[in-house]
């Protein structure tokens, strides 16, 4: 560790010492004892220069390591600055390359295509898993508390559809309303939530 200061056996203790009183995992520090305090001043009948040296000593600990403080918080701040650069740009690259791939399903709805297959590439329209996602009509009081979290909860109503306590009709009508059984035995329906699907360009 780089000092700002020739370390004499003084110094060296001394900056041994408060490195001991870091945890590295965590970089918690305790606090000196008053035993470790007495030790490390131990002015017995020091006078004149010696209680110079001895307080320039401890000085000089202090200045070499707030310095590698200063250096750790200047990369740190530099990570953060450049992570938040590296987030900007990775975002900006998806944006780009989703405006791509909107070309070229604008491509494929113009010749009323859902796949085609080059030299290169095979493009195709994929359905999308479908996901409950509250609708202009969502009203949360007029949901089963079940399917519910601070929002609407997909998960919940997934799971709801596989344990068959909700379900979906044939009907084209009812397309993309999902029902249920109330504790009185009525048919309800999820009032406030679709259940639809999409389409995902895929490129492979």
């Amino acid at each position: 560790m780089a000092t700002l200061y020739e370390l004499t056996n003084d110094r060296k203790a001394l900056y041994d010492l408060i490195g001991d009183l870091t945890d590295p995992e965590t970089g918690e520090t305790r606090n000196l004892t008053v035993e470790e305090m007495e030790a490390l001043v131990a002015l017995d009948n020091d006078t004149g220069d010696a209680v110079d040296n001895k307080i320039n000593n401890i000085c000089k600990v202090y200045k070499t390591i707030n310095a590698q403080a200063e250096v750790a918080e200047a990369e740190r701040v530099a990570f953060r600055d450049e992570m938040s650069r590296l987030s900007r740009a990775a975002t900006a690259r998806g944006n780009e390359a989703q405006r791509v791939k909107n070309l070229i399903g604008y491509f494929f709805d113009r010749l009323g295509k859902t796949k085609h297959r080059t030299s290169l590439f095979n493009v195709y329209t994929q359905a999308t898993r479908k996901t409950a996602k509250p609708d202009m009509f969502y009203d949360a009081d007029k949901i089963p508390v079940e399917y519910l979290k601070r929002e609407l909860s997909p998960s919940a109503i997934d799971n709801a559809i596989k344990e068959g306590r909700l379900y979906e009709k044939t009907d084209p009508l009812t397309r993309g309303m999902l029902f249920y059984v109330d504790e009185l035995g009525f048919e309800q329906i999820l009032a406030g939530v679709s259940y639809l699907g999409g389409e995902t360009l895929v490129i492979r």
